[in-house]
């Protein structure tokens, strides 16, 4: 099914770039970028894994996790972010994301098949510009119990606070460490209380044509649980285009600590506003 999306998605692209007088290979050269120097289109494919970097954007996220026996969980979120420059050294952003879900049951008795909205969240937050080469944001975000089955959503209301800091090491590496820390102030329908803290250490490189790169550790302590820590890593490859303003990523994520998960994987398709 996600390969389906994917193929989906990009005859979609290619028939709106076809249908602007323009082909595949003119998206994914390395002609001159019409509307956008490279500084903009840079940053672009770097915000795509860099918390501190606010670009005006809308973008789709089909993500696939496969589990032991058999069930396979695919979750189709629309985002959108929309910042503004305060100074010449920091910007403010309003996040939404909007997840609907899909369940495909597995071997496993009682298991069935559901769909439906999962937990909607909204988020604001702010990132500062400290010199060339340094960046740091901050911010908050609330999830709401809004999904319209129990078993897709956490049912809880749960704010998480976030923090990034990013160096650009040089001008095509970039170190992006960011931590999040999740807090449930009230529970629905019997949920149980949710208190943990991820951390995520990314390195990104830019290759040629706005291709990039991102290695990524993250870790996570459950305080609920014994303080019991969980370790994963994520691989992603991201594309941005010069005369189109999109950005196509993929990326395969595994946990180092076995579980019922399997492997996750996303397909995102991002556009920007470019100004």
């Amino acid at each position: 099914m996600l390969s389906m999306l994917i193929k989906r998605s990009l005859l979609l692209i290619l028939g709106a770039t076809t249908a602007a007088g323009l082909t595949p290979a003119m998206c994914l050269g390395e002609s001159a970028p019409v509307g956008a120097n490279e500084q903009t289109i840079t940053e672009e494919v770097k915000a795509q894994e860099d918390p501190t970097i606010l670009k005006r954007r809308i973008w789709s996220d089909t993500e696939w996790s496969k589990y032991k026996e058999g069930r396979h969980d695919i979750e189709e979120t629309l985002g959108a972010l929309w910042a503004w420059r305060v100074s010449d050294s920091q910007e403010w952003g309003v996040r939404l994301k909007v997840p609907y879900k899909f369940h495909i049951a597995g071997d496993t008795a009682g298991d069935s098949d559901t769909q439906g909205l999962n937990d909607i969240k909204l988020a604001m937050g702010t990132a500062f510009r400290l010199s060339e080469s340094w960046r740091t944001a901050i911010g908050v975000e609330m999830r709401f119990p809004s999904a319209t089955d129990d078993d897709l959503g956490n049912n809880t209301w749960r704010p998480q606070l976030f923090g990034a800091l990013a160096w650009d090491v040089t001008r095509r590496l970039t170190l992006s460490p960011s931590i999040e820390y999740n807090k449930s102030v009230a529970e629905v329908h019997g949920a149980e209380p949710q208190n943990f803290l991820e951390m995520y250490f990314p390195a990104t490189y830019v290759l040629p044509r706005y291709w990039a790169v991102t290695a990524r550790y993250e870790a996570k302590v459950d305080f609920e649980n014994d303080n019991y820590w969980t370790h994963s890593a994520k691989f992603t490859i991201a594309k941005q285009l010069e005369r189109l303003p999109m950005g196509f990523s993929l990326s395969i994520k595994k946990s180092f600590d076995g579980g019922e998960k399997e492997f996750q994987a996303n397909f995102v398709i991002t556009y920007y506003f470019r100004s």
